[in-house]
């Protein structure tokens, strides 16, 4: 898999359908992203300002190019309804070629 393009996965939540469709769409248009899955709903369980918080949120999966970590990052801060945003990336550890192919070519 060394010829291969790496891929990230990146997830983040939201608390409503339509944010998540929105940041996808976006994503997808500025090319940093080859694909945005939705799931929904979920529930989250934080710490914040001192409280256990229990809230149903929207999660969104994001696939992109290594090339494009940086603007993924700035284009999810800029767009992010949240104050702290959960941004997670990981970088793929054994992808099929030719997705990843497709991911790089989608975000090139």
């Amino acid at each position: 898999m060394t010829d291969a393009p790496s891929v990230l996965v990146c997830w983040t939540t939201v608390s409503e359908q339509e944010q998540a469709r929105a940041i996808a769409q976006a994503l997808l248009e500025r090319r940093v992203a080859a694909c945005v899955q939705i799931d929904a709903p979920i529930e989250s369980h934080y710490c914040w300002d001192g409280r256990v918080c229990c809230e149903t949120e929207v999660r969104l999966v994001i696939k992109t190019s290594v090339g494009q970590a940086a603007r993924l990052k700035e284009t999810l801060r800029a767009l992010h309804p949240y104050e702290v945003p959960q941004i997670v990336m990981l970088r793929s550890v054994d992808v099929d070629r030719e997705y990843a192919r497709w991911v790089d070519e989608q975000t090139g």
